[in-house]
C-alpha cells in the first residue's frame, strides 16, 4: 500500500451537513489527478466533529465513489476501544483496504493499555491496521520501542507518521524493518521524510496539489531525489501561506476556489474566514501556478 493518499476533507453544506456531491465530486478530481488511493475520516475529515453514524456514512460514500479504483484506509481512531472496533468492524464489511486509528487522547493511558488497544481492534477484524502517530494533535508520543513490539504483529501494517521528528523515523524503519509500512504526514518535510524511510505520504494539502506529490513519489521511487527539492519548495510555498491562516478552512477555500467543492464551510467551532481574509486567499490562489493547475477545469482536460 505504498503511495500518495489523500487524507480527505469532508465537504459541508451550508447547514454544517455532509455534502456528498461534493464528496463524489472530490474523489473523482482527485482519481484524475493520479493518487494511490484515500485516507477517510481523518483530522483533515473533521472525524471528531462527525457522530459516529457520519462517519459510517462518510466512509460507505467514499467507498462507492472510488469504487475499487483507489485504496481506501478508513481512519476509525476514537477515545475509546469501543467506537474503535464498531468503526473498524463497519470499515471492513463496508470494503476497506485498511484501517487506521489516532492514539486514544484526553484520558491518560499507559503504554500496555495503549498496546491492548489496538491489539482489540485488529481482533475484531482481518484487514491490516495503520497506526496513527500524531503527537503535535494528541499530546501523546509513541516510542520506538512501542512500534518495534507492534511490528512483530502480522496485522500490523505500518504507521502514520504525522511528526517533523524525522531522526525517529529513521529509528523506526531501522528497528521495525522494511515489511512495516512508513506513510510520511507532515507533507512539508515530503522530500526529506524519503531519506528517512518513508514509503509514501498520507497527506492533507494533497487535497489542494495531489498532482505534486504523485511527481515526487515517482521520482524517488526512481531514485532522483535530486529533482526533489525544487517540487517541496513549490508545495511550501502554498503551505507557508496556508499556516498564516487555518488548515482545514483554507483547504476547503482553495477547494471551492478550485470548482471542486460547492462551499468552503467547515463545522464549528472551526474559523469561517472574513471578507477580508477570503479575498487574500483568493488573490493568493489565482497567482499560484500549483494551485490553479490543480483546478477542476484543468482535471477534466
Amino acid at each position: 500500500m505504498k503511495g500518495i493518499y489523500t487524507a480527505l476533507v469532508t465537504p459541508m453544506n451550508e447547514n454544517g451537513d455532509i455534502d456528498y456531491d461534493s464528496l463524489r465530486a472530490l474523489i473523482e478530481h482527485q482519481l484524475r489527478l493520479g493518487v494511490s488511493g484515500f485516507y477517510v475520516g481523518g483530522s483533515t475529515g473533521e472525524a471528531f466533529m462527525l457522530s459516529i453514524t457520519e462517519r459510517k456514512e462518510l466512509l460507505e460514500a467514499v467507498i462507492g465513489a472510488a469504487a475499487k479504483r483507489a485504496k481506501v484506509i478508513a481512519h476509525t481512531g476514537c477515545i475509546s476501544t469501543r467506537d474503535s472496533v464498531e468503526l473498524a468492524v463497519h470499515a471492513e464489511k463496508t470494503g476497506a483496504d485498511a484501517v487506521s486509528a489516532v492514539v486514544p487522547f484526553y484520558y491518560k493511558a499507559g503504554i500496555q493499555e495503549l498496546q491492548q488497544h489496538y491489539e482489540t481492534i485488529m481482533s475484531a477484524v482481518s484487514v491490516p491496521m495503520l497506526i496513527y502517530h500524531f503527537p503535535g494533535a494528541t499530546g501523546v508520543s509513541l516510542s520506538v520501542d512501542f512500534y518495534e513490539k507492534m511490528s512483530r504483529h502480522p496485522q500490523c501494517l505500518g504507521v502514520k507518521f504525522t511528526s517533523m521528528n524525522l531522526f525517529e523515523m529513521q529509528q523506526i524503519r531501522d528497528r521495525c524493518g522494511e515489511r512495516f509500512l512508513i506513510m510520511n504526514g507532515h507533507d512539508e518535510v515530503y522530500a526529506a521524510s524519503v531519506l528517512m524511510g518513508s514509503d509514501g505520504a498520507i497527506g492533507s494539502t494533497f487535497n489542494m496539489m495531489p498532482s505534486l506529490y504523485m511527481s515526487m513519489f515517482s521520482l524517488a521511487a526512481t531514485g532522483q531525489w535530486s529533482r526533489l527539492p525544487a517540487l517541496q519548495a513549490q508545495a511550501n510555498e502554498v503551505i507557508a501561506h496556508m499556516l498564516q491562516f487555518e488548515v482545514i478552512p483554507y483547504e476547503k477555500a482553495i477547494l471551492h476556489l478550485q470548482g471542486v467543492l460547492k462551499t468552503p464551510v467547515v463545522r464549528s467551532p472551526l474559523k469561517r474566514f472574513t471578507l477580508e481574509e477570503t479575498a487574500r486567499i483568493a488573490e493568493f490562489y489565482r497567482s499560484n501556478s500549483l494551485l490553479q493547475s490543480s483546478s477542476a477545469q484543468v482535471s477534466k482536460l
